[in-house]
């Protein structure tokens, strides 16, 4: 059986910050100048606190701008996944795919440049009116401890101006010292299939068995079989199907 993916808050939890490498007394200060921007801003702006592993703080405009409660709003450390339960069921599993393949990523580079990149995402959002809009989520690292980890995170959401149906998250990831925007497959999973794997992939979606996928790329079903084991492994899939639906999330296939 392989291994699964660790979930986002596991990754973050690898920052193994401590109580007394971070400055509440100083993040307050912050805070305030935050919520004061959030007040001239009409983008909805919010933080987590990656230590107490929860949202810190969430602007006025999520309430204005999608008709959420505004108590919700304001309890917003109190309320769980609240913005969470609103992104699309779909997104929100392809966002958790992204948000573990880039921790990975992060976590592959030394801890002096892990908080130079912030992830753009366009999704869909659940307002109150039972509606899902396209929205444009910007999120980076806002505040590091003592020790340079990531500590207080922040996202800045606005209403995206292509409001075209789509079912799939689109997303970007930028170097915010270097201004480069990295290809996708430099950090994502597609990258880790070769193109023969891809192919092999294509034709399991279709339902074809090893021998009919051997025939049709002129390979030994020894070599079909190898492949399917690789995209099981590169997946973190028990099985094929898994693989597919991991691959049709990850916008592979």
């Amino acid at each position: 059986m392989s291994v699964k993916n660790p979930t986002p808050q596991e990754l973050w939890s690898r920052q193994r910050i401590s109580s007394l490498d971070v400055d509440y007394d100083f993040w307050n200060a912050r805070r305030e100048v935050i919520q004061s921007f959030a007040q001239m801003s009409k983008s909805c702006i919010f933080t987590v606190d990656v230590f107490k592993g929860r949202y810190d703080f969430a602007s006025d405009n999520f309430s204005q701008l999608f008709g959420y409660d505004p108590q919700c709003i304001s309890n917003i450390r109190h309320e769980g996944d609240l913005l969470e339960e609103r992104i699309h069921p779909d997104d929100r599993a392809q966002l958790l795919d992204y948000q573990v393949e880039h921790g990975q990523f992060i976590y592959s580079l030394s801890p002096e440049y892990r908080n130079d990149y912030r992830q753009i995402f366009q999704m869909r959002m659940l307002n109150a009116r039972g509606q899902y809009v396209n929205v444009v989520s910007r999120q980076q690292v806002l505040e590091q401890d003592k020790n340079g980890k990531a500590w207080i995170v922040m996202g800045i959401m606005d209403i995206a101006p292509d409001q075209l149906l789509t079912d799939r998250v689109k997303r970007t990831v930028v170097n915010r010292r270097t201004g480069e925007v990295l290809a996708i497959d430099s950090t994502g999973v597609y990258q880790r299939l070769t193109n023969r794997e891809r192919e092999v992939l294509l034709f399991i979606r279709e339902g074809l068995l090893s021998k009919e996928i051997a025939c049709k790329l002129n390979i030994s079903i020894h070599t079909v079989n190898n492949h399917r084991k690789n995209i099981l492994e590169k997946l973190n899939a028990d099985h094929v199907m898994e693989a597919v639906n991991t691959a049709r999330r990850l916008g592979i296939i």
